[in-house]
């Protein structure tokens, strides 16, 4: 496939983004302008010195400067002796800059001077891009990590001491986390991934290979059970689930957290004081299997398979007798040592089975309490001009991750604009080269229409908390993604009085504000397909008076989707379930 090239955003769309970013990066400018110059010198001083680079490209990252960090890191791999450290950086920077094709070639470069680096060996064969052009684009990479995948599956040896150190290497270094957002089908592939896992865990750790006894319950009669996450911060994991956590009735449930993660701030001290059987083992895979076993829990669920290497890695070992996983990120693991895929009756399709490798628990509602947020509108003072926003636009708020949007729906976009002349539409893009790449899709879409992106489109970087909550106050519409659905942000956008128009996907990933909405008990914006749903947004963008009473029966009936403890009631009625009847088999 060809590549994409250093593109950059254009006309309107570059005044936008650079005034957003220049808003929301003061900070960080301030921040790192001394360190920027030290490491400015460093680089001229010793030219051949890689944590220079390195420590550089980190600087300009953290100034909205993509593109100059990729620069950066280019040229230390062109003038410094051959480094793993700074092909790493430059391979993962080429990476979420969306330059896939570049990072193949970076990858090649390192693994010729380094044939023993299997962790960026798997990451060449498996890589995949942030945002894709085309449809055919999609198919194409799909394709290429199928075959890669087969054949490192064919290669990987566990005979020997070598094998089994590199093969753990490689896993160490990888998770298939934007596999699922293709919108296809995954449970073959991530199966194949699984029961490589398995494998290579099972061939470096076999003592916790095999299947662990249930313990037999104690004296008080409190099961024991663990959540593991590498996600206990502000963190998107946490706002959806950390009501599991919180609301279970600690009369019957000892509850021990495991945090795999490095970041620490208010949230995970959160935890860590409601929770004193609390386990902090930053990165540290064989400690926290440690803790695992010897706390002899009678379950375990992991909360985000697919967000980071460790979890994946603790997941393929069989550390409790019951082992579960849920959807801090939605899609089966394909573990043969995960039991059960705990999710969202409301969420999941009729054929949802076919889906995943573990058994499905269907929790009723949403399957999560959801803390309401508290939205401080004294403290929001900002307006749309510091967004780079119209104040006469029908604003149509779109944040989701950049990788959520696929090219075969950019047209609905440019078909409401088409009806609503004034519509403007606001998007999150994690750098500049990749809301440059989003844009020029964008604009083939509003082309083919007789209408130009940059009169509609615009982009901002992603940003703090509470200026992402102002600029949810700013607009008049949230337009949900298709194929991955949002979760935390719907609930965000309700609190800020935000209409939602959505259509339910094929999966259970696609389906989230569908069941949200269904909860919340406001039905009217949910699209049978795409023509409703630029129906309906057309609708709430021209009839003011139909979207105040939309908002008006959402604030109403917040009750019914905020707090809602049913989930966790019936959660802790499967732990004792499927726990004494383990429990029994084991006795008969």
């Amino acid at each position: 496939m060809p590549d994409r090239g250093d593109r950059q955003p254009q006309g309107l769309l570059a005044y936008q983004y650079k005034m957003a970013l220049q808003n929301s990066q003061q900070a960080a400018q301030e921040q790192c302008s001394s360190e920027l110059k030290r490491y400015q010198d460093s680089v001229h001083q010793d030219p051949q010195s890689a944590d220079a680079y390195i420590k550089l490209a980190a600087c300009y990252k953290a100034l909205g400067q993509y593109a100059k960090a990729l620069s950066v890191l280019r040229e230390g791999v062109d003038r410094c002796p051959p480094g793993k450290d700074l092909y790493r950086a430059y391979i993962g920077s080429l990476k979420h800059g969306n330059r896939i094709e570049e990072a193949i070639r970076a990858a090649d470069q390192c693994l010729l001077a380094f044939p023993d680096a299997s962790d960026v060996r798997l990451k060449k064969r498996l890589i995949l891009p942030i945002l894709y052009n085309t449809p055919e684009e999609i198919d194409h990479y799909r394709g290429r990590y199928r075959a890669e995948l087969d054949a490192f599956c064919r290669e990987t040896t566990l005979d020997t001491a070598a094998g089994r150190v590199s093969a753990l290497q490689a896993v160490k270094g990888w998770a298939n986390f934007y596999l699922a957002y293709q919108g296809r089908n995954d449970r073959a592939v991530q199966h194949q991934y699984g029961q490589l896992l398995n494998r290579v865990m099972t061939a470096n750790y076999p003592q916790w290979a095999g299947r662990a006894a249930v313990p037999p319950r104690p004296p008080a009669g409190k099961l024991r059970v663990g959540y593991v996450s590498s996600c206990v911060h502000d963190h998107s994991v946490m706002k959806s689930h950390l009501g599991w956590i919180h609301e279970h009735d600690k009369s019957k449930v000892d509850l021990y957290i495991y945090y795999t993660g490095t970041t620490v701030d208010s949230t995970t001290e959160e935890v860590k004081r409601n929770n004193p059987q609390f386990r902090h083992t930053p990165g540290d895979l064989e400690g926290a299997c440690e803790a695992i076993v010897r706390d002899r829990l009678h379950l375990l669920v992991f909360l985000d398979i697919g967000m980071s290497p460790i979890t994946g890695l603790m997941g393929a070992l069989r550390l409790a007798a019951v082992q579960c996983v849920t959807w801090g990120h939605p899609m089966t693991p394909g573990l043969d040592t995960i039991d059960y895929f705990l999710s969202s009756d409301l969420m999941e399709p009729d054929n949802a089975e076919e889906h995943y490798c573990e058994q499905l628990v269907r929790l009723p509602g949403i399957g999560i309490w959801y803390r309401k947020p508290v939205i401080p509108r004294a403290l929001l003072w900002k307006r749309r001009g510091d967004f780079g926003l119209r104040d006469d636009a029908v604003l149509y708020l779109s944040c989701q991750s950049i990788f959520k949007y696929l090219p075969e729906h950019d047209h609905v976009f440019a078909e409401i604009a088409g009806r609503v002349p004034s519509a403007q539409f606001v998007f999150l893009a994690p750098n500049e080269l990749v809301a440059g790449d989003f844009y020029k899709r964008l604009d083939r879409a509003f082309s083919a229409m007789g209408l130009c992106a940059g009169q509609h489109c615009v982009m901002v970087p992603q940003m703090k908390q509470l200026d992402y909550w102002n600029l949810n106050l700013v607009c008049d519409i949230y337009l949900d993604t298709m194929t991955w659905s949002g979760c935390n942000s719907t609930m965000e956008a309700i609190a800020c009085d935000l209409p939602v128009v959505t259509t339910p996907g094929e999966f259970m990933r696609g389906r989230h504000s569908y069941a949200i909405l269904t909860q919340l008990g406001v039905t009217e914006t949910i699209a049978h397909d795409k023509a409703a749903y630029v129906d309906a947004a057309v609708r709430l963008g021209v009839d003011v008076g139909w979207r105040k009473s939309i908002v008006a029966r959402m604030r109403e009936q917040s009750s019914r989707l905020y707090g809602d403890r049913s989930c966790v009631r019936a959660l802790e009625a499967f732990y004792e379930r499927v726990v004494e009847d383990r429990l029994r088999r084991n006795a008969s």
